[in-house]
């Protein structure tokens, strides 16, 4: 039933199975509640987990304003606290599950023994957290070089399709406008103003808090157009 739930997970689908059925026999399986909260000054740096089922989003707080920044949408195969395993530091952030979630998961020391010992873990922790590094970056450079319409556009591109998970594409699914906002570096009257633009153009559709995608190509054309008019 497990590795029917990881079969397309970016970080467990290269772990050599008979390597992975022996790492299961000392993972620990929980669920939590909707709406749990973690952040790294509890038992989070501890441990390295993966979601089977649900949604987390990793966030960023800013004590000074109460901004906040939505650092990772994690969905069903993921891992989180991957900085754990590569930085005994590990950074400063918060834990918010979206839906009620089960999850795998082992001590941050039983993990660097697997990465030592198998390695294709050690292969799959390696790429997985240059994935995840690289999500940053992007996010980094989405936030110093994009408009708000071409980030919230690309998060609702990234987000939707997922051709491995089917039964899990829509991460965005019925998330709040400040949870949006939240994604892409903004406050909820922007993302609102943004969404109503959008569905007025017929490109989405907002239905029972519900979003869905109508036209893949008109939101690109849309976001091609808002990074033209800061060029000119």
């Amino acid at each position: 039933m497990i590795s029917s739930l990881l079969q397309c997970s970016p970080l467990v689908s290269k772990i050599d199975n008979d390597a992975f059925q022996i790492m299961l026999l000392k993972m620990k399986r929980e669920k939590w509640p909707r709406d749990y909260f973690l952040t790294t000054q509890s038992f989070l740096t501890q441990r390295f987990f993966i979601l089977l089922k649900g949604r987390i989003k990793i966030v960023q707080h800013h004590f000074n304003n109460g901004r906040e920044l939505t650092l990772f949408l994690l969905g069903p195969g993921d891992g989180f606290n991957i900085m754990s395993l590569i930085n005994s530091g590990g950074r400063n952030y918060q834990l918010t599950t979206l839906d009620e979630v089960e999850i795998l998961s082992a001590s941050v020391d039983q993990w660097l023994e697997w990465i030592d010992r198998y390695p294709s873990v050690r292969k799959s922790v390696k790429e997985y957290s240059a994935s995840q590094m690289q999500r940053l970056g992007e996010l980094a450079s989405e936030l110093a070089l994009d408009d708000t319409m071409t980030r919230l556009i690309h998060l609702l591109l990234r987000y939707y399709d997922d051709p491995c998970k089917p039964k899990v594409c829509n991460l965005i699914k019925n998330l709040s406008q400040e949870e949006l906002a939240q994604l892409v570096g903004t406050v909820r009257p922007v993302v609102a103003r943004l969404l109503g633009e959008l569905r007025r153009s017929g490109l989405i559709q907002i239905a029972n808090g519900e979003l869905r995608i109508i036209d893949k190509q008109g939101l690109l054309l849309v976001a091609n157009k808002s990074q033209e008019s800061l060029t000119v």
